[in-house]
């Protein structure tokens, strides 16, 4: 099995169907890279550098990516279980029915991405910055922690909350991100916590 950095100069950046396991890839300064149809198990990319990286048909299970810079980068038809994305820089980003499932996003940079049927799964997104979103096809967000989670001018209209946990979350004063957003009658005391109002 080629390692990530031998398989990333011997295709010139261009790598395609391959399975990495356990690869130790801290700080490192990886340019541009397209991987395609590649699996990735317990591989820590923690501080890791990218130039619009790609993952597209890709599975990431139970790796490191915190503080991992991969800002404009594009993300197809990819999983991703179980991994720490803590700090990450994705912000300009372009997921297209990509699908997170238990990993934790918190302080993630995600603002100014395009998303296309993403799913959320069980993310811990606490702080996350979710900014100027652009969200096409549905976004699902089922058990997710948004605690804190800043969403200025992110609209969420037909996006179901009522799993999610949204106390602090950060918005606009005119509110207009949870415009049509579906919300449980149980959540209807953070929300008031965030207009600055109690409920009795």
């Amino acid at each position: 099995m080629a390692s990530v950095r031998d398989a990333i100069v011997e295709t010139d950046g261009e790598v395609r169907g391959l399975e990495f396991e356990g690869e130790d890839l801290d700080d490192e300064r990886l340019g541009h890279v397209e991987f395609e149809d590649c699996t990735f198990r317990g591989c820590t990319f923690a501080g890791a550098r990218f130039e619009r990286p790609c993952f597209e048909r890709c599975a990431l299970e139970d790796c490191d990516l915190a503080n991992l810079a991969g800002n404009t980068g594009f993300w197809r038809d990819t999983t991703v279980r179980d991994c720490r994305l803590t700090g990450a820089d994705l912000h300009k980003s372009v997921l297209t029915r990509v699908r997170l499932s238990g990993c934790n996003l918190s302080y993630l940079g995600l603002a100014e991405s395009k998303l296309e049927r993403v799913e959320l799964a069980g993310c811990d997104l606490h702080e996350a910055a979710l900014s100027q979103l652009r969200i096409r096809g549905g976004l699902v967000l089922d058990g997710c922690d948004l605690t804190r989670a800043e969403l200025f001018q992110t609209r969420l209209a037909g996006v179901d909350l009522t799993s999610c946990e949204i106390g602090g979350m950060r918005v606009s004063d005119t509110f207009r991100e949870l415009r049509d957003a579906v919300v449980g009658i149980e959540q209807l005391p953070e929300l008031a916590g965030l207009l600055g109002v109690r409920v009795r």
